[in-house]
């Protein structure tokens, strides 16, 4: 089919037409300015930075065990103390052999010993200290005696109240005499002995723990009253602890024996009456008696 002249021309003008539009627009197309190359440099640093980062491998600590919108009844108890913590670093101290063990248990009963013998302050300032020393002795199964008071106070085996022992303070009560004979008293505990004002006798006769520290502390806090003191039996005395007694200027009578730690008892007690010339030792000899004849040793 023949085409028309004015139609292959109108075809020829357009496909001019299509092929100009081409060219300008090829040749009128916008460069990239300065600024926009930093900025894709920018977002490409961005993107590898951000890439970096997802790779990168991160440790994140387990979550608590309960939420904190989670309250429970529990967590009143709750404590930051690790607990752990200090249970392993006790069972690493502890030597796991029979010595270890037997050392182990030999201390917690040495401490709590000494816990079960300290002194109460409230216990003081509610029955004062003369009343409260009772309480501490009898209590412990010693006996104390009043002025006044011709009975020792003693614990009722069969109840927990101590009959004739006052519960509050009474002025009137001083405390005369104490017997702590047979008693497990540490130095600790000799604390609950202080602020008696007229304090003359004293027994410790077979008290494994009284030893010199004792015996100076006793010395010094009882120097002006006691008149009669009893250490016979306390294997822990030595020398020194009885050359420590020269401070109490009252002393009149000390029962001494039984000290194998003692190894110049008859010297330290003969200085200790040379000091102390009203003072009186029993228990003591000062020179063999086989090597006296027999007229001397009737003398």
């Amino acid at each position: 089919m023949a085409m028309s002249y004015s139609r292959l021309t109108q075809l020829r003008l357009s496909l001019k037409h299509f092929r100009r539009s081409c060219t300008s627009t090829s040749n009128t197309r916008p460069t990239a300015g300065i600024s926009q190359i930093a900025k894709l440099g920018n977002d490409k640093a961005e993107v590898e930075k951000k890439k970096e980062e997802e790779d990168r491998v991160t440790y994140e600590l387990p979550k608590a065990m309960y939420a904190e919108n989670k309250k429970t009844v529990f967590q009143l108890f709750s404590s930051q103390k690790n607990y752990a913590i200090e249970v392993i670093s006790v069972l690493n101290a502890i030597e796991f052999s029979p010595y270890g063990v037997k050392k182990a248990w030999s201390d917690w009963k040495e401490d709590k010993l000494v816990r079960s013998q300290l002194y109460v302050k409230e216990r003081a300032e509610f029955l004062g200290p003369e009343i409260a020393t009772g309480h501490f002795i009898c209590f412990r199964g010693g006996k104390v005696r009043f002025y006044g008071h011709k009975d020792w106070i003693v614990e009722d085996p069969d109840s927990d109240i101590i009959p004739n022992l006052p519960r509050f303070y009474l002025e009137s009560y001083k405390m005369e005499a104490v017997d702590c004979s047979k008693m497990t008293l540490v130095y600790e505990g000799l604390e609950n002995m202080k602020n008696m004002e007229k304090l003359k006798w004293l027994s410790l006769e077979s008290c494994p723990r009284i030893d010199d520290w004792c015996l100076d502390r006793i010395s010094g806090e009882f120097c002006d009253t006691l008149e009669y003191l009893d250490i016979r039996n306390c294997p822990l005395v030595t020398d020194k602890g009885i050359a420590s007694l020269s401070k109490m200027k009252k002393l009149k009578t000390l029962l001494v024996g039984g000290h194998p730690e003692a190894k110049n008892l008859e010297l330290v007690c003969l200085m200790l009456e040379d000091v102390l010339p009203e003072l009186t030792i029993r228990g003591i000899l000062y020179c063999d008696e086989s090597l006296l004849t027999n007229d001397e040793a009737h003398e």
